[in-house]
């Protein structure tokens, strides 16, 4: 029912929410890695670079730098 409802799992929609606020955490404050895994709920900050490089196609810091240098304009 989630799925028909939202276009994908319960556990994705779950990743894909906190990916998001993890790129508002990486582009508008000076939290460390392992700070914002742990504040988007990813007990390891390897495997929170992991699935965001995976999602997003950076790592975590080549989003921010270019997230502060150009701003972040995601849908």
């Amino acid at each position: 029912m989630f799925q028909d409802l939202y276009g994908c799992t319960a556990i994705g929609y779950l990743l894909s929410y906190r990916l998001n606020v993890a790129d508002s955490l990486l582009t508008h404050t000076g939290m460390n890695l392992n700070e914002i895994a742990r504040a988007t709920g990813f007990e390891y900050d390897t495997y929170f670079i992991k699935q965001f490089t995976a999602k997003r196609g950076m790592t975590p810091t080549e989003f921010r730098n270019s997230s502060r240098r150009f701003g972040n304009f995601q849908c």
